[in-house]
């Protein structure tokens, strides 16, 4: 059952809708329900708005200040569905890689697992590393302000970096699953094997546009 909040979660309306519009929604959504967020590892806000077979409608939020990390800090990382985004507020670096693997040298890959339903906080996250290793060079790196959309094709690697400086959120529709793990390039020094929970808040404890 999709959210209530205020208007049509497609991507006509998404991607052409005044951002402020958009982002005034959203709030008064958070306002009058207070959903559930899970903290994603990179220190981010997810708020599950839609979920079916064909696609996952989130919105994601970038508190003003310093974000805790949780697990490895590896930015670097694939998803196994074509992400598409718009930006409502701040602004966000988007920023794409090209990957060779490499027999020494580089930085080791690591595989992604979920124990289950990953929007439920007591889902195990897994990280496991392979044995392979890339190195890894900026293909494309661009900043994009409120109102821009962006697509992440699936499995390309890539990193959106948030300045802390400013608050950041975007709608972001997750589609059009492809075969493939998805991967984390990963650090050296870090175990085989690392386990995580992602931590549950309301939203109205972590939330502020200001």
């Amino acid at each position: 059952m999709p959210a209530d909040i205020g208007f049509p979660l497609t991507f006509e309306h998404v991607q052409s809708a005044p951002s402020h519009d958009l982002l005034a929604a959203i709030g008064s959504w958070i306002d009058r329900v207070n959903p559930t967020c899970l903290v994603h590892p990179h220190g981010f806000f997810v708020v599950l708005l839609d979920r079916s077979e064909a696609r996952d409608w989130r919105f994601h939020f970038w508190p003003k200040g310093p974000r805790t990390l949780t697990s490895m800090p590896a930015m670097v990382h694939t998803h196994d569905k074509v992400v598409e985004s718009r930006i409502i507020q701040g602004e966000l670096h988007d920023i794409l890689y090209d990957v060779t693997d490499v027999g020494t040298g580089g930085q080791p890959i690591y595989e992604v697992e979920y124990r289950g339903d990953k929007y439920v906080k007591s889902t195990s996250n897994i990280l496991r590393r392979t044995a392979s290793r890339a190195r890894t060079s900026v293909s494309t790196a661009r900043t994009l302000k409120a109102g821009s959309c962006y697509r992440i094709e699936a499995h390309a690697y890539h990193e959106a970096a948030v300045s802390e400086g400013a608050a950041t959120a975007t709608i972001v529709c997750m589609h059009s699953q492809s075969p493939g793990t998805v991967k984390v390039l990963g650090l050296d020094g870090y175990p085989e094997r690392i386990e995580f929970h992602r931590s549950e808040l309301s939203t109205r404890e972590c939330i502020d546009f200001t």
